[in-house]
């Protein structure tokens, strides 16, 4: 997984309001994160691994949570 690239994607999908694509992306990108995947960088400036990790995983809760409430 490229998890620059889901995490663009996740950003994409909630901008859009396409519901599930944001369930796939985050469920795959937390999924990701749960097993040990490196995060993604959660900024544009070059941050903490510990801090893009806890920042993503909670934004994909989020997103799950958000995705869920519109269905």
């Amino acid at each position: 997984m490229d998890p620059d690239a889901a995490w663009s994607g996740l950003l994409a999908a909630l901008e859009s309001g396409d519901r599930d694509r944001v369930l796939e992306t985050a469920a795959a990108l937390a999924g990701w994160i749960d097993r040990g995947g490196f995060p993604p960088h959660t900024t544009g400036v070059v941050t903490d691994p510990e801090w893009n990790h806890r920042i993503a995983r909670y934004a994909c809760e989020v997103a799950i949570d958000m995705a869920f409430r519109k269905a």
